[in-house]
């Protein structure tokens, strides 16, 4: 967990050493930093615990439950610096004009967001949904109910419509950025990081 928090307090000196204003606002550019951090930690901290098991040998059987905590607050962190950066660019793209369009519209993407990530939870558990089997939590077998009979990567499909509601709602073509972003990241991160670790973990189960 201090491992974490200095990796927080890092990001932002990073981030005060670029001149934000030459490009373009430190909202816009922490936002867009904050998104690609979050999924770098969460992938980081679970392969440290999977081959060290630092934060069992800390927190004992707490640990899991405090580690979900962590990643809980730093994805409200990421969406918190998201709402700011919508805030500051909010109808810089109006592709919509009816006001009642663009509420009901964006309201229906983030409900099915969180709806979807709520199922997701539900189908996983708490251990299953944050980096459970990194901490030794293994599953007998592959989850296929709920959500999962209809994405491979239900949380993550998820997360995007919601921020996808977020950016019909603000009209902001910094919203539509970050969403495109937030796919991508995820689709990188289980393709090549958190796929091979997974099938690394179950396989050496499996021996």
């Amino acid at each position: 967990i201090l491992s974490a928090l200095l990796r927080v307090v890092v990001f932002f000196k990073l981030l005060k050493m670029f001149d934000c204003n030459s490009l373009a606002s430190c909202e816009f550019v922490t936002a867009l930093s904050y998104i690609i951090f979050h999924v770098v930690f969460y992938n980081a901290t679970a392969h440290l615990e999977y081959h060290t098991r630092i934060f069992t040998k800390i927190f004992g059987k707490m640990a899991i439950y405090i580690y979900g905590v962590v990643l809980i607050l730093s994805a409200l962190l990421r969406d918190f610096f998201i709402e700011k950066a919508l805030a500051e660019d909010r109808n810089s793209i109006v592709l919509i004009e009816n006001e009642s369009v663009v509420y009901g519209l964006s309201l229906a993407f983030f409900t099915f967001g969180i709806c979807l990530n709520l199922w997701t939870l539900k189908a996983l558990g708490f251990k299953g949904m944050y980096n459970g089997d990194s901490f030794g939590f293994l599953m007998d077998e592959p989850v296929t109910s709920g959500p999962y009979q209809y994405f491979n990567d239900p949380q993550y499909v998820g997360t995007v419509v919601a921020m996808l509601g977020s950016a019909v709602y603000a009209q902001s073509i910094h919203g539509y950025i970050f969403t495109i972003l937030v796919g991508v990241v995820f689709y990188i991160s289980v393709k090549f990081v958190e796929g091979p670790h997974m099938t690394r973990i179950y396989s050496n189960k499996n021996k």
